[in-house]
């Protein structure tokens, strides 16, 4: 017995470090087979410019206004939706309100359900972005300020960068931003949008 014990003590400590080891890199292998390789292929270059929106050539009804372009369909969206839930948190106010405007009226309850409170709507024709994930920040002084990606990284989380809470917190300080014509790179998908004949820049 004191012979086994020795033993254990001696081979336990480095077998526990190479099943760490090849848990680890199993994890890894799964991570990147099943999330991030797939999402290689959409990260690329998008043109974002407002003029092509009608919303960015109208003021809110609040100072400022951040419109999310949310598409379910999306594989960049699951990593996003934390993102933008998270700055909702932070930044949803009297002064600041969110938006939702999805692809088609089938999200509309998948939306509403990952966005509670949040207005959720159907984007019109002539509304729609070349890509999303993305956001439109307007403001009733300014115009639109902000149009583009969440943040530049592969996974649109808040650790590759945060565009549309720099731009909120310039606006909270007074500091104009307009960066409403641009070529961003980032995970994107081309956005399926919908007709709609609505004609206040939404439709429910």
């Amino acid at each position: 017995m004191p012979f086994s014990a020795s033993l254990l003590k001696r081979f336990l400590p480095p077998l526990l470090v190479v099943i760490w080891a090849l848990a680890m890199g199993f994890a890894f292998w799964w991570f990147q087979l099943r999330w991030y390789q797939p999402l290689e292929d959409l990260t690329g270059d998008a043109l974002f410019s407002a003029e092509q929106l009608t919303l960015s050539q109208t003021a809110p009804d609040t100072p400022i206004e951040v419109i999310h372009f949310y598409d379910a369909n999306c594989p960049c969206t699951r990593f996003n939706t934390p993102h933008v839930q998270e700055l909702i948190a932070n930044y949803q106010s009297n002064t600041i309100r969110f938006r939702i405007l999805v692809p088609e009226s089938a999200q509309l309850s998948d939306a509403r359900q990952k966005f509670p409170g949040i207005q959720v709507s159907v984007a019109t024709q002539d509304n729609q972005p070349v890509a999303s994930p993305a956001a439109l920040v307007r403001t009733q002084q300014l115009g639109a300020q902000y149009l583009g990606p969440w943040s530049p990284g592969a996974v649109c989380s808040t650790r590759s960068g945060d565009y549309v809470a720099q731009v909120l917190d310039q606006l909270l300080g007074g500091e104009q931003r307009n960066q409403t014509f641009q070529i961003a790179r980032g995970c994107l998908c081309p956005w399926a949008g919908q007709s709609s004949a609505a004609h206040d820049g939404v439709s429910t």
